[in-house]
């Protein structure tokens, strides 16, 4: 009779340990689920930060005088010439200066080309995601990179006057008509996804905004090269942010 109450007394232990066992096993399962979920949350919050201090930058005042140069962000490609170009630059937050021309980059389509130019005016733009790169993050706590493009509208992509200035004569004063301009920033997070950074730096070299192909291009045998930063990245499964915001260039004198 002893030896039969041992025996169950067994069974019961031994199906507390399991009920523990599956219990514990839960509230690990819970506490990854929700250390995932605020991990996910941390992430997003300073991809956001870091594009929102993109378009902070390209606001500031003295930054804005500096843009409108013939050496500026939007000044450089403001021609009639420049009006499907993209230019491309990597948010560098150690640096002093904003934005710099000679470490910015080009990309745009030529007439009956089979994929888009990116390295006609160097390749210094693009943000690099390897591990050898120290300057390319926006702070220095090396977690998140941002990349900005800036390009016309295509609103003035169909205006015959783009890039034409008016006045009353030859030796009068010229004024440049306003000029809707977008700029594009795209954050990563190189440290939160298994892809290649030699990958990750193929996608930096996309366009960033709506591809402008010129008439006589074969689109069908160009889609890989069509395709944009974000959907690069997509593919890849990294986790970025993605933001555009619309700017009016106007000549305003009191």
């Amino acid at each position: 009779m002893m030896s039969k109450q041992r025996g169950a007394t067994l069974i019961v232990v031994l199906f507390l340990l399991l009920a523990i066992i599956v219990l514990g096993t839960l509230a690990v399962r819970q506490s990854l689920v929700s250390l995932n979920i605020a991990t996910n949350s941390q992430a997003q919050q300073l991809l956001i930060q870091n594009s929102d201090s993109a378009f902070f930058n390209v606001e500031r005042v003295d930054n804005i005088i500096q843009s409108l140069s013939s050496s500026g962000m939007f000044g450089y490609i403001s021609g009639a010439t420049d009006k499907d170009k993209e230019l491309v630059f990597c948010y560098r937050g150690s640096e002093t200066s904003f934005f710099d021309i000679s470490r910015a980059s080009i990309i745009y389509w030529k007439p009956g080309g089979t994929a888009p130019t990116n390295n006609e005016f160097g390749i210094e733009g693009y943000c690099d995601a390897s591990e050898q790169a120290t300057n390319f993050f926006t702070s220095g706590r090396r977690a998140v990179m941002t990349q900005v493009a800036v390009k016309f509208s295509s609103i003035s992509e169909n205006d015959p006057f783009f890039g034409a200035q008016f006045g009353t004569d030859d030796q009068a004063v010229k004024f440049d008509r306003s000029k809707p301009v977008k700029v594009f920033a795209v954050s990563v997070m190189p440290t939160l996804t298994n892809a290649d950074s030699a990958d990750i730096n193929t996608c930096f070299r996309n366009h960033m905004s709506e591809v402008t192909i010129p008439e006589g291009t074969s689109v069908a045998l160009n889609a890989v090269s069509r395709q944009t930063v974000t959907e690069c990245l997509s593919e890849l499964n990294v986790p970025f942010t993605s933001h555009v915001t619309e700017y009016v260039i106007v000549q305003d004198f009191v």
